[in-house]
């Protein structure tokens, strides 16, 4: 015998949460994406690895609030 389940309903607060939850892991991302050309203005203006510590701390705050929230 085969049952079906229907997926939960998600509520109005639940879908908001993983929207920021999608949102939030979107930006994580786009922060480990490379920018080649913002990467190469650093390296022009001699503050690559400078740009690579700001990074790093950015990273760090999201991925404290992602497992603060979620």
């Amino acid at each position: 015998m085969i049952i079906f389940r229907f997926p939960k309903k998600l509520t109005k607060m639940d879908e908001k949460k993983q929207k920021r939850k999608d949102a939030l892991s979107l930006f994580i991302e786009s922060v480990h994406k490379p920018d080649h050309e913002l990467r190469q203005d650093a390296h022009d203006q001699k503050c690559y690895n400078e740009l690579m510590e700001w990074r790093q701390i950015v990273l760090d705050y999201l991925y404290e609030r992602q497992n603060s929230e979620f």
